[in-house]
């Protein structure tokens, strides 16, 4: 099957592909300024061996380029995911609560920014019906405004390799959580643009390895950057997802009503 690159831009309707995938039914947002953990909802199938296939799903038009969505490619190995690939190019327009930006979790001054969007698809089940199987997809800049307590995390347009610390990304698909975080990864998110004021962009692109965040008995996921934690709560490097893809967020109104961060980035 002709895979269409998830980059280009059409007039009209969100259209979105899944090399392994069905239509997509459902889509919202939720995200904490802290860690959220993995997703409630329950994966009612394992990884489907299923033929190629597309859908398309009506969705808000896109407006000017990529300044409220993402596209990304998704390549996972290992676990109940393994051998499923998936493209998506996502219009966030009119899903506000995708969005979390503000002071809301935070008593020094700081603003987190973070974007987490939640949709359904229907996998192939193999047995000529459909499964439902729920994926979300997290960008988390951390703070954007820091303090003398808590340092910021993402101040500038530029690399910032995979590490321990934001910007990270998240994805959860299959009962499995993948991060960025986890030590000795491969890749990077890179900002063409920055900003933390309300109405500013952060924009950029990524690439690179996320690994399945099993944690051990008695790990502690809020201490990733202790190499001994980290270990524990990384403790499958067999299982994983390769991502690649580029995002467009303009930034809302504080959750905390303040219209906007302090300063501008460039």
């Amino acid at each position: 099957m002709t895979q269409t690159d998830p980059r280009s831009r059409r007039a009209g309707p969100m259209r979105w592909q899944a090399r392994h995938a069905g239509l997509l039914l459902l889509a919202a947002g939720l995200f904490a300024c802290s860690d959220p953990g993995p997703s409630s909802a329950a994966d009612t199938g394992s990884a489907p061996d299923v033929a190629d296939s597309a859908g398309e799903v009506a969705d808000s038009a896109t407006v000017g380029g990529w300044s409220q969505g993402y596209s990304i490619t998704l390549d996972f190995v290992g676990g109940q995911a393994d051998g499923i690939d998936l493209d998506l190019d996502r219009d966030l327009y009119e899903i506000p609560t995708a969005f979390s930006f503000g002071s809301t979790h935070y008593v020094h001054g700081e603003v987190g920014f973070a974007v987490a969007d939640t949709m359904t698809l229907k996998l192939d089940d193999g047995k000529g019906g459909t499964v439902d199987s729920q994926i979300e997809i997290s960008f988390n800049f951390g703070l954007v405004i820091g303090s003398a307590v808590n340092p910021v995390h993402t101040d500038k347009a530029g690399p910032y390799p995979f590490s321990c610390q934001p910007p990270e990304i998240r994805i959860f698909f299959k009962n499995t959580q993948f991060r960025s975080n986890c030590a000795g990864l491969t890749g990077s998110v890179v900002l063409d643009k920055y900003a933390n004021v309300t109405g500013g962009t952060v924009a950029g692109t990524f690439q690179g390895r996320l690994q399945a965040y099993y944690p051990q008995a008695g790990a502690t996921a809020a201490t990733p950057c202790d190499a001994t934690e980290n270990a524990k709560m990384c403790s499958k490097p067999d299982r994983y997802v390769e991502v690649k893809g580029h995002f467009g967020f303009t930034l809302p109104a504080k959750a905390d009503g303040g219209g906007g961060g302090g300063g501008g980035g460039g």
